[in-house]
């Protein structure tokens, strides 16, 4: 059984836990893309960028079902992707990623196809 003193603590550690709660879930409903920043040649790697433009050509890696998109000149790797990804060459799209260089190439990784967002 707990105390008094105890009751009380666990309701303001659980008090406090809810407004976090509710703070964390709101803010990224505000503000999906907070951190994010455009997409340039020179953004550093681990960099969480965003870039939109129109799929110029798709092709599936050899082994591990990924996509490479070629997005306006800017590669994009689709990790596992091939199963979700419903675009298709002049589509114009918006993907959120981050920025790596691959075999000295600037590429943008993305997690998921869910993360890569048909633009009209």
């Amino acid at each position: 059984m707990l105390t008094k003193m105890e009751k009380k603590a666990l309701a303001v550690l659980l008090g406090v836990t809810a407004v976090l709660l509710v703070f964390f879930l709101c803010f990224g409903v505000l503000y999906p893309d907070a951190g994010v920043v455009p997409y340039t040649a020179d953004v550093a790697d681990k960099t969480r960028v965003s870039y939109e433009g129109i799929i110029l050509e798709s092709k599936l890696t050899a082994t591990g079902g990924h996509v490479i998109l070629n997005v306006s000149g800017v590669s994009v790797f689709i990790e596992g992707g091939a199963e979700n990804l419903f675009y298709k060459t002049g589509d114009r799209i918006r993907v959120i990623g981050i920025a790596d260089t691959y075999a000295g190439s600037r590429e943008i990784v993305v997690g998921t196809a869910g993360s890569v967002t048909l633009i009209g």
